[in-house]
């Protein structure tokens, strides 16, 4: 076998496996529906609470936003939470 027919090889084998990886992922790959829940509160504390109580039922944290307290207004932590349907 010469250098190129076993470079042609190679090439049709290298792509068919490519091929054949790409077609697998797409056939277990799932889409996911999510459900969320943002909640606010004065203090970390109340915060903290929520976020043990949701954690039980299979709620997941994406992020927290928090305003400082400020001489005119009090402070206020917003958590957002999803989880599967």
């Amino acid at each position: 076998m010469n250098t190129k027919t076993g470079l042609l090889i190679a090439a049709v084998v290298l792509s068919l496996l490519l091929g054949w990886t790409i077609y697998a992922q797409k056939q277990t790959a799932t889409k996911v529906a999510w459900e969320y829940h943002v909640w606010s509160f004065n203090n970390w504390a109340e915060a903290t609470g929520r976020l043990n109580e949701d954690g039980n039922q299979g709620w997941e944290l994406v992020t927290v936003t928090e305003t400082p307290t400020t001489s005119e207004h009090g402070g206020s932590v917003t958590i957002y939470l999803k989880r599967a349907k």
